[in-house]
């Protein structure tokens, strides 16, 4: 099962979430390109997704 990608914080409740796609050389996960979704509004909601 895949998990899906928050719209809002679940921390906070902002709608600040910044998804980023990084390539196998930028993170230690793996060797495939993975996707990071984090809010910009409190910084404190930081989720990997495969």
């Amino acid at each position: 099962m895949t998990q899906s990608i928050p719209s809002q914080c679940p921390e906070c409740g902002a709608l600040e979430i910044r998804i980023t796609k990084l390539p196998p050389d930028d993170h230690d996960r793996g060797e495939d390109w993975a996707t990071r979704a984090a809010c910009e509004a409190c910084e404190e909601y930081v989720e990997w997704f495969d």
